[in-house]
């Protein structure tokens, strides 16, 4: 699963949440926030599980981009710059 990191920013911002309190919320140090949030780091499965602890409410389609599976079993991330691209060409 590939996190949604546009999404949740957009939740930091509505529950006012510095990347110092996403980071307790999630269980995870600020380090690991600060780096995933720069793109420096990919979300491994502690911020992953981290994301889903800090807004159980949530969404999981939301949070996460998910794999779409084909009818033959293949897996394969669609991100939003995939299916942008998709739509237009």
């Amino acid at each position: 699963m590939i996190p949604n990191k546009e999404y949740i920013l957009q939740l930091l911002v509505k529950n006012h949440w510095s990347q110092n309190k996403f980071a307790q919320k999630a269980g995870v140090s600020k380090t690991t926030v600060s780096r995933w949030l720069k793109g420096l780091r990919g979300a491994g499965k502690d911020l992953i599980s981290g994301i889903i602890i800090a807004f159980p409410c949530e969404p999981i389609d939301k949070l996460f981009f998910l794999p779409n599976v084909s009818p033959n079993g293949h897996t394969k991330a669609i991100g939003r710059d995939k299916m942008e691209r998709s739509a237009v060409g």
